[in-house]
């Protein structure tokens, strides 16, 4: 070996060992940055740990202390006296607190808490402060009832604006451990709540029992390095000032952090060990020395690695040319074009040139390309555009150094076809002169014809959805607009009126006539409020309908008796008639067929104006389903109507026309939705046609299941002669089938003229009708004149009757008078004549409506007594003086567990029924009622068992609850109840239900 070859093996190992100095001394000074950098984040981390505890206590605190006045505030609404004060009242609201314990003190220090327990707190320092009308929080580190420490919150029980107690909550030791539990990296630290003295309020540490009774007993002496002295940390104790030092403990040694808390006197106080940081520091040291080591390892196969590397690179440099050949082949094919332009000669030359005809050569003068491509732009706006950014002098002015390429977005037409193409084109710099101005550039072209259209499209479909919701966001603020303004007309109304009634009590026709308009604008607000629950229903697919057995007269009659007095109010005339209905008992919702023709002849009343006609008729279809009936409702009127554009979105909800003549309407804009939504339930058609200034028509089209009415026997009116007296033709004709139908044989005349004629010829000729039937509203002579001259004519025995859509009330001491025997509303259906013909002819007699106050007194269940279970006192004291009139012996239970245990400890038979509520605390109303049904079985409340009691399994349970939809009647079924009552409770509905049960 040579002493070349000698010195420069010896280079080799100097150069070795100097790198590996060089990685010692940077491991060593990589573990003391890295030591410093992690006790600095750890430093951090604690204190922001801390800020976010700080801010979660006193929002705590201050959620406490707003619990504790309003706990106070709730007990002193309760008390009528000093007296009252006792552990009942404070047992009861500590049920909706979240402290651990709550008591109230006396004057005398008397102190009992919510477990009954008594204790003597006079010597407390929130009994002293309470009475001295402040509110705040303190904490004991001996508790009056548990002898812990404990963090109270308290405030003074005023009564008649005197202070006469104090109640306060308490959190207990282990609540405060729980709550002020904090883990960093999986390890426990721990937080103290302190006083500006440093005294521990509360903690969730460990070491609390081994004598932490002070923050400065934590403190580590001044010679630990970094440390503050013992005097600072006492000041900013003191003064509230945030402070981070060293401390030493049983647990170990670390650093902790004390800041105030916001709004209060009390600082929070938390603790990193060392223990934390230690193996965090070990942990990226072992990392720091694995490196070290690798690094050695890998300066060891450097050598290696670098002479197999040679002979590699060699077949490398060939295997990526061919690859770099492979993929510009491949990226040509997305292009159409690629051309190269020298800015500095002029000049172009295509490298690929695809779709270009031959009238462009492939390569030539620069102006002559661009001159060739501008006239093929799609129009003159961008032929201008693409002219400019063409020019030699946009590229060298714009391709900067720092710009990696220009982008053009164009269209091409075709001059032949005219097919109009989508095209991109990029320009990418290839040289630069010394001023680093771009000397030449390749164009590379793609056609993105599909891209770009389906891009349009795209647009187009984001801006038509957009405008979508914006239509649907401005309908939705226009309906809450309208809804507030709706909403607050009956609110006005109730209490306005309620003021009034107040201020004449002694008048008591005053007060009946608002009580009456009280009872109206209730039902107008109850109505909004249930279009707006009907359209959630709706809109979340929970709307069902119920299916009972009901009349359709009676259907019919309840609809006219809610609009009549609109009509009348408006000065409208009511038009009603039936055509072919074969079958008038049907099963379906009834409530929901009547919400829909409410909803339709309502907005017919609000928009039809005064002296205008409204129309209701109704008619049976053949039926398409076996066992349904097909009905027609048609209802029409003479109002403003609708435009073309307004009838396409009628059904949509919160839509209401933009007319003038109609925004003064209150509504919510959804009722028509909602008709739409219950129509399509019942498997019908609703369709409607419109015309401004011309009137509106709605065609309903509802099938319904068909059940056997009451046979009834027809025979003693068989043969029977009636006069029938209608101005408009095609009800006197109407009526008449209906009257063949029960084999009657009637006759009609158009005007009360004619009828006092045809009576009296029938009696001269010796035919006389049986009964005569009279519309009362014709012109001319109205109904109850023509009957006055037919009583002249014929006996008393010989019925009149008269026959119209309207009420009938306001008339009735005068058609009495003069003889009218019976009244029928329109339309005629052939089970109320019937009813009516039989009750006059055949001697049997026809009920007579009463008021609600006289259905009750009417109603006599004395003997019987029945359980109300409801929460609500105010709704219960209701239900109680209503039950009440009739007889019944009424028992009150405050929630479903209560009516449980009545019903338990009551003997066999005790109870007849139970009115059951449905929202309720502890127990619900669908719990109450399959407990109950359990007890029958032998199964208590909270899984005990107990004697069977095989009569709580038959007694009837009725819901009477707020939740009136169809599923809502089901699941109350489901849950082992009887029947269903819906809220706010109708007195017939009552006495119907109370007969059937008793």
């Amino acid at each position: 070996m040579t002493e070349t070859d000698n010195k420069t093996r010896y280079g080799r190992i100097v150069v070795i060992f100097i790198a590996l100095a060089i990685v010692i001394a940077a491991f060593v000074l990589f573990i003391t940055m890295n030591n410093e950098r992690i006790s600095e984040q750890n430093t951090k981390y604690l204190q922001g740990s801390t800020e976010q505890s700080a801010r979660r206590i006193s929002e705590w605190m201050t959620d406490s202390q707003t619990e504790i006045k309003l706990l106070s505030s709730m007990y002193e609404s309760t008390l009528s006296s000093v007296d009252e004060i006792s552990a009942d009242g404070i047992e009861q609201l500590a049920n909706y607190t979240k402290f651990d314990y709550t008591t109230i003190s006396l004057a005398d220090g008397r102190t009992i808490d919510d477990r009954g327990q008594v204790a003597d707190a006079s010597d407390r320092e929130y009994f002293v402060r309470g009475f001295e009308g402040e509110s705040g929080v303190c904490a004991v580190d001996n508790s009056l009832f548990y002898d812990d420490l404990s963090v109270v919150f308290y405030t003074p029980l005023f009564f008649e604006g005197d202070v006469v107690g104090v109640i306060s909550g308490a959190y207990r030791e282990d609540s405060m451990e729980k709550f002020l539990r904090t883990y960093i990296f999986g390890e426990q630290t721990n937080t103290y709540l302190l006083a500006r003295n440093g005294d521990v309020m509360a903690h969730s540490s460990i070491t609390y029992t081994n004598g932490v009774k002070n923050a400065v007993d934590l403190y580590l002496e001044e010679d630990s390095s970094g440390n503050i002295s013992r005097n600072d940390l006492e000041s900013s104790l003191e003064n509230g000032v945030s402070v981070t030092f060293n401390y030493v403990g049983d647990s170990g040694s670390g650093t902790a952090y004390v800041m105030p808390i916001e709004n209060y006197d009390w600082l929070i106080m938390r603790t990193f060990p060392n223990s934390i940081t230690d193996g965090m520091q070990s942990r990226a040291n072992a990392v720091g020395l694995m490196l070290v080591a690798l690094v050695g390892g890998a300066l060891a196969l450097v050598a290696g690695f670098l002479l197999v590397q040679v002979m590699r690179q060699r077949r490398k440099l060939l295997s990526e040319s061919e690859h770099v050949t492979s993929i510009v082949n491949s990226s040509l094919a997305l292009f159409q074009r690629f051309a190269v332009i020298d800015l500095v000669d002029n000049t172009y030359e295509y490298l690929k040139d695809e779709g270009i005809k031959d009238d462009l050569p492939r390569n030539g003068e620069y102006h002559m390309f661009r001159y060739y491509w501008q006239t093929r732009f799609c129009d003159d706006e961008e032929a201008e555009r693409m002219k400019a950014e063409l020019m030699p002098e946009f590229i060298r002015e714009n391709l900067t150094p720092d710009v990696s390429h220009l982008y053009f977005e164009y269209r091409l037409k075709d001059p032949e076809t005219d097919e109009v193409r989508w095209l991109q084109a990029s320009m990418l710099p290839l040289q630069r002169d010394a001023a680093k101005q771009v000397t030449s550039v390749l164009l590379s072209v793609q056609d993105v014809t599909d891209v770009k259209e389906r891009e349009i499209a795209n647009r187009i479909a984001l801006e038509d959805a957009f405008r979508e919701a914006e239509r649907a966001s401005r309908a939705k603020t226009d309906f809450l607009n309208s809804m507030s303004h709706d909403i607050r007309t009956p609110m006005n109304s109730i209490m306005g009126l309620t003021a009034i009634a107040s201020m004449y009590l002694d008048d008591p026709e005053r007060v009946k006539d608002c009580l009456t308009k009280i009872t109206a604008s209730s039902r107008h607000l109850l109505g909004l409020i249930n279009e707006v629950l009907d359209m959630a229903k709706i809109e979340s697919g929970n709307l069902g309908l119920s299916e009972e057995d009901f009349d359709l007269p009676e259907t019919v009659e309840s609809l006219l008796s809610i609009m009549t007095p609109q009509v009348n109010d408006k000065k409208l005339n009511l038009k009603v008639e039936i055509a072919d209905i074969q079958h008038e008992h049907v099963v379906g919702d009834p409530m929901r067929l009547q919400q829909v023709f409410v909803n339709i002849m309502g907005n017919s009343v609000k928009f039809t104006p005064e002296g205008g006609t409204v129309s209701l008729r109704i008619k049976e279809l053949p039926s398409r389903v076996k066992g349904s009936g097909c009905y027609e409702f048609t209802f029409s009127d003479t109002g403003c109507g609708m435009s073309e554009d307004f009838v396409k979105t009628v059904f949509e909800p919160f839509t209401r026309a933009n007319d003038s003549r109609v925004t003064k309407v209150e509504g919510t804009g959804l009722g028509m939705s909602i008709v739409r939504s219950v129509v399509n339930l019942m498997n019908g058609t609703i369709d409607v046609k419109s015309k401004l200034g011309e009137g509106t028509t709605f065609t309903v089209t509802v099938y319904m299941k068909l059940r056997d009415g009451d046979d009834q026997d027809l025979t003693p009116l068989e043969g029977l002669r009636v006069l029938v007296a209608d101005d408009e033709e095609a009800a006197a004709e109407s009526a008449c089938e209906v009257l063949k139908s029960i084999g009657m044989e009637p006759d009609y005349v158009l005007s009360g003229e004619d009828a006092v004629e045809a009576v009296r010829h029938s009696v001269e000729d010796e035919r006389s009708y049986v009964a005569v039937i009279l519309d009362w509203k014709m012109p001319g002579k109205s109904g109850i004149e023509a009957a006055r001259e037919i009583r002249e004519i014929v006996s008393d025995d010989m019925p009149i009757i008269i026959l119209s859509a309207y009420d009938w009330t306001a008339v009735e001491q005068e058609a009495r008078s003069v003889g009218v025997d019976a009244f029928i509303a329109k339309p005629l259906f052939k089970s109320r004549l019937v009813h009516v013909m039989k009750g006059l002819l055949t001697s049997e007699e026809e009920s007579e409506p009463t008021s609600e106050y006289e259905v009750l007194k009417q109603s006599d269940f004395s003997g019987h007594r029945v359980l109300l279970t409801e929460d609500n006192s105010i709704a219960a004291a209701i239900a109680l003086d209503i039950m009440g009139m009739t007889g019944l012996e009424v028992d009150h239970a405050e929630n479903g567990r209560i009516a449980v245990e009545k019903l338990l400890d009551a003997e066999p038979g005790y109870y007849d029924l139970v009115f059951m509520d449905i929202q309720m605390p502890v127990m619900n109303g669908y719990e109450s009622a399959s407990a109950i049904r359990a007890a029958a079985e032998g199964k208590g409340l909270d899984d005990t068992t107990i004697t069977p009691r095989p009569d709580l399994g038959e007694i009837p349970i009725v819901a009477l609850t707020a939740d009136a939809f169809a599923d809502d009647v089901a699941r109350a079924r489901a849950a082992g109840m009887n029947a269903h009552m819906s809220k706010p409770m109708e007195i017939e509905l009552l006495v119907k239900t109370l007969k059937e049960w008793l």
